[in-house]
């Protein structure tokens, strides 16, 4: 007897890994660290021990081609979704710097179709992993009885950073950031991407 699972309603999450991501790198890596010698005191939201940025880099021509990135992105993962044509992506970014001990509450973004964060600089795998919550509330009602967690069974999944890779998700999909155990600052940029009718 053969028994098939299908997947209903799966969660993507999808990855990319910049071919130039060393040359690249080394020019964030300075304009994030520019960023915050300008703006000190940063912003507090989901970040704790860490420093942010205000949702501004898609405003600052330092970040133009991150910026590009992004929305490029997001474009050919909304073209794979079958997404309207024609459509405006309106983009909000922002500077994460994650010192040791610094780590990001779980938390969600409303009003986007798609979050993301790019890795500019880190030491892994102690940098700390970035997790992702179980998005179907009900099933929280009852754990499974496993000797081990599954990709059915599991409540948090986690993906390991990688200096040069970028993560998208859907901006409902709950996530947040391991403590950074290194001996390095974690720095990575963060995005929303909203797809509006009259591209």
């Amino acid at each position: 007897m053969e028994i098939k699972p299908a997947p209903l309603f799966p969660t993507l999450v999808w990855t990319t890994l910049f071919d130039d991501r060393t040359r690249f790198n080394e020019r964030l890596l300075e304009q994030a660290h520019q960023l915050r010698r300008k703006h000190p005191t940063g912003v507090a939201k989901t970040n704790v021990k860490g420093w942010q940025s205000a949702n501004n880099l898609q405003n600052l021509p330092e970040f133009e081609e991150m910026n590009l990135r992004i929305v490029q992105v997001c474009q050919r993962i909304a073209e794979s979704q079958k997404f309207a044509p024609d459509l405006n992506y309106q983009l909000q970014a922002w500077v994460n710097i994650s010192p040791p001990g610094a780590s990001n509450q779980v938390h969600f973004h409303p009003n986007c179709h798609f979050s993301g964060v790019y890795y500019v600089s880190l030491q892994a795998p102690e940098c700390g992993s970035i997790f992702f919550r179980d998005p179907r509330v009900a099933s929280r009602m009852m754990t499974y009885p496993v000797t081990s967690a599954t990709e059915f069974t599991a409540t948090e999944l986690r993906m390991r950073p990688e200096e040069g890779r970028m993560y998208v998700f859907p901006g409902w999909l709950e996530h947040g950031v391991d403590e950074n155990l290194s001996n390095t600052d974690r720095v990575s940029i963060s995005f929303n991407v909203l797809a509006v009718p009259g591209g």
